[in-house]
């Protein structure tokens, strides 16, 4: 049997449904309850410029603002086009991504549900510098104790480039 908390015994107001207890559910015809609601924010693409045949990650936050858990719909769309749908709580959000591969040079339009941005595959040479290999040793230390913290820095483009790379310890 479900747990019901005090509030759940409680009458519907007159305005949504009869005086009846809400974990019944019961509402007036014309009355919609709150559901799952969403909101759509922060577009990042990564990297702004590539070569053609380089990969770029498109993603958004998506946020459940609404009372209920429910299924949002994630489209892109403009030059590329895909979807996914996420599940999320009330008050949970997740960071959507797709990631496209431009087959050649020219500026692309993408949109994720509203949100619209760009980024541009040319043939000149562009530095693709990525992160890879964290190695942090020992895996559990005690406070003051010391920590070994290595990544492995790539540059899978095609020109010379430099990355800054920050360590954050909390």
């Amino acid at each position: 049997m479900p747990r019901y908390e005090l509030e759940d015994w409680w009458p519907t107001s007159p305005l949504v449904g009869p005086p009846l207890p809400k974990w019944l559910g019961i509402y007036w015809p014309w009355y919609t309850p709150p559901g799952a609601e969403f909101r759509v924010s922060d577009l990042v693409i990564s990297p702004a410029e590539v070569n053609p045949g380089q990969p770029v990650t498109i993603s958004c936050l998506v946020a459940n603002i609404g009372a209920e858990a429910g299924d949002y719909t994630t489209r892109l769309g403009g030059d590329f086009m895909a979807e996914q749908v996420v599940t999320l709580q009330p008050g949970e959000s997740k960071t959507v991504s797709f990631e496209v591969t431009p087959t050649v040079a020219k500026t692309y339009s993408v949109s994720v549900n509203g949100l619209s941005g760009t980024f541009k595959a040319v043939t000149v040479p562009v530095a693709d510098i990525r992160v890879e290999d964290l190695s942090i040793t020992p895996s559990e230390v005690m406070v003051g104790g010391l920590v070994s913290i290595s990544v492995v820095a790539k540059n899978y483009g095609t020109a010379a480039g430099s990355k800054t790379i920050v360590v954050t310890v909390s």
